[in-house]
């Protein structure tokens, strides 16, 4: 198999993990709304995170490479709902 032919099932397999690796952050966001309790977590580190995923979704956007932009996208709002949490109940 060419490059060329494995590059679309590559890319499918990629933005399909893509997606599914920012619901890695629900049991964290889980706990933070259920007790009201963001403790040990740093709105520096998250909302740098939050940066680099906003970064990385324009970057993917507009050079218009699907993958980067849909994944990161995802992360963006994880991020952001993290960081509301941290602020909230930190």
């Amino acid at each position: 198999m060419s490059k060329d032919q494995l590059r679309p099932t590559v890319d499918r397999a990629v933005l399909g993990l893509g997606i599914i690796n920012p619901l890695t952050a629900l049991p964290q966001l889980y706990h933070i709304f259920s007790t009201h309790n963001a403790t040990g977590l740093s709105e520096i580190t998250i909302g740098a995170a939050l940066l680099m995923s906003v970064v990385w979704t324009a970057y993917g956007f507009f050079g218009r490479q699907t993958v980067i932009w849909v994944t990161n996208a995802a992360w963006v709002a994880m991020n952001s709902v993290t960081l509301a949490g941290v602020a909230l109940f930190g």
